[in-house]
């Protein structure tokens, strides 16, 4: 029996042959959140979108839309945020989004409690799978600099300050996993909800966004100590060059890292290249930073700290001691796992590991 033509289909259909993935669910539930976000022209369209993006002329062209028509759409759709424009040689492109990281993050401004609902279904049903179970991970656990070994050289891209000076634009946001748990629970979390920063290369990026406050470098160093302080970790894109984001996160509500706390997928993230190390004649068991550890991997043995294999290298509970008797140390090079130079070389690596053909899309 024939297929009735179903848009969403497809457009789920579009968003696996993305490198990133988006798992399908037995009882459609990946198909009503495309549901929640789209109205079904924005899905057929959506479906045959690009993910390196193309003009409207060259879109209204291959689609065989009036341009005029096409653009109106699509003005829409940016607004919604379901598809990216980024700008080459002075003309826009419209291009498909991941499902994450992508057109969930910007759902930020239209989440109500339906949508958050719908996407913990998903998740808890998935939990986790495609888009946590394939390498290389999405994101990366990013070290808190001054708890580093000040004799140790640091890689640039370990450096979150230089994640922030590298950019012409900086923004921050409220963190979309926060607002979708608070949305579902009782409990709410007891970290920061407004800690999302994102960046861009070019000047005077937020301006008119309708998702993120533009923020000076200034603020934006002030906010990763603030986060620091609060026991956030801090997480980007596993990737060495063309950072966008920085997200501060806590296991309670982030996707990424409950992937590993919940649902014990190991590629869900990238520890960083250290672990912690704690000086034994200097520490006082006191268990300041056992409170600060989202990963239970500390513990107070004989009145002394000693830390386990659970480390994802942050450095969060370095700051709260007292004696100073913690630093992070690097890991042992076998241990180490090698970034993909920039976001289209992470693109490729994962579309080999899942066995998708990117050029159809690009």
């Amino acid at each position: 029996m024939k297929r009735t033509y179903d848009p969403y289909h497809e457009l789920s259909k579009t968003l696996n042959r993305i490198p990133n993935g988006f798992a399908t669910v037995e009882d459609g539930t990946h198909l009503k959140l495309l549901q929640w976000i789209f109205e079904p022209d924005e899905a057929e369209l959506a479906s045959k979108m690009k993910l390196s993006g193309e003009t409207v002329e060259k879109m209204s062209k291959r689609l065989k839309i009036p341009i005029k028509k096409l653009a109106a759409k699509l003005k829409i759709m940016k607004e919604k945020g379901q598809i990216h424009i980024r700008r080459s040689k002075g003309k826009k492109k419209y291009g498909v989004l991941p499902f994450v990281v992508g057109i969930y993050e910007e759902q930020i401004h239209r989440m109500d409690s339906e949508f958050a609902q719908l996407f913990e279904d998903y998740v808890q049903k998935t939990q986790g799978e495609v888009l946590f179970s394939s390498t290389p991970p999405i994101q990366r656990v990013v070290p808190v600099k001054r708890v580093i070994k000040t004799e140790l050289e640091i890689h640039t891209y370990d450096e979150a300050e230089n994640i922030v000076r590298d950019a012409k634009s900086w923004g921050i946001r409220d963190c979309i996993c926060k607002v979708q748990q608070e949305m579902i629970r009782e409990n709410p979390c007891k970290y920061p909800t407004k800690v999302c920063m994102t960046f861009s290369s070019r000047e005077n990026a937020y301006e008119n966004s309708i998702r993120t406050e533009p923020i000076t470098k200034e603020r934006s160093l002030e906010i990763l100590k603030e986060t620091e302080e609060a026991g956030l970790i801090h997480t980007s894109m596993n990737v060495e060059l063309g950072h966008k984001y920085i997200c501060n996160c806590c296991t309670c509500c982030c996707g990424v890292l409950r992937g590993l706390t919940e649902w014990n997928q190991p590629h869900a993230f990238v520890k960083s290249d250290y672990r912690i190390s704690i000086n034994e004649e200097d520490c006082i068991g006191c268990g300041k930073c056992i409170a600060r550890c989202q990963f239970n991997a500390l513990e107070v043995d004989d009145r002394k700290c000693v830390s386990n294999d659970k480390c994802v290298g942050c450095g969060v509970c370095a700051i709260v001691c007292p004696k100073d008797a913690m630093s992070l140390i690097p890991r042992k090079a076998s241990e180490i796992s090698k970034r993909p130079k920039n976001l289209i070389r992470w693109m490729f690596k994962r579309a080999f590991s899942r066995k998708v053909n990117l050029f159809k899309l690009i």
